[in-house]
């Protein structure tokens, strides 16, 4: 069974980096913004990723993603709670999530088509403080796109934690999405994208490449 077959709940956190949410002019929110994905939108991170095309712009965004190990309690420390890290993929649909938001009609089909969560493999969570120093980054054709850090999020991981625990439950098995820097934009047919993580102190991983195909 791969990493990707042991995930049960896929956790997403919107506009949890302030300059994201004005890139896109929306307003920095108040509490967190909370959606999900179906598991079947889970897509490694290397080989080729078959997007839907003639929907319009399909967006990238990068995320640091966090594995939970342990049932939710509150009070219980992070380090009891979470067992990994890893990056991920935020796959938007911005043309239809943009006439969703129109409509006031929530944004499945924006954000849970098929392939629309891509995971790296998991690294060990080393605690909170060291979380808050990773960087990460993601290149497109050799160029660097996205980058940033977690020491950035609106909502620390702590406070995204207490919020899903308290209101949806949190258990070994389901991540967390925790948002994504500014940068966010298009993919073309043909695009290779690789995804970055530096521990602080460490030597940067590389995960990838994914090979973007837009199908009819």
């Amino acid at each position: 069974m791969s990493a990707l077959d042991s995930i049960r709940n896929i956790y997403c956190v919107g506009r949890n980096y302030a300059l994201h949410a004005k890139e896109l002019g929306n307003d920095v929110p108040e509490q967190p913004m909370i959606f999900s994905k179906p598991t079947h939108a889970l897509h490694p991170a290397e080989g080729i990723l078959r997007l839907p095309g003639g929907v319009g712009e399909i967006h990238h965004e990068l995320e640091l993603v966090v594995r939970i190990g342990a049932p939710y309690e509150a009070g219980r420390p992070l380090g009891q709670l979470i067992d990994g890290i890893a990056l991920g993929i935020d796959w938007t649909a911005r043309d239809v999530q943009s006439a969703l938001k129109e409509k006031r009609h929530p944004w499945l089909l924006a954000k849970g088509f098929k392939g629309s969560a891509v995971l790296s493999e998991f690294i060990p969570y080393e605690g909170d403080s060291r979380f808050s120093e990773l960087q990460f980054s993601l290149t497109k054709n050799g160029a660097t796109v996205q980058a940033g850090s977690p020491a950035e999020m609106i909502f620390s991981i702590q406070a995204l934690v207490d919020y899903i625990g308290l209101h949806f439950g949190l258990d070994a098995g389901d991540i967390i999405y925790t948002g994504t820097p500014a940068g966010v934009g298009a993919v073309q047919d043909g695009d290779v994208i690789e995804m970055k993580l530096t521990p602080p102190g460490g030597a940067e991983i590389s995960f990838g490449p994914l090979r973007i195909e837009l199908q009819a």
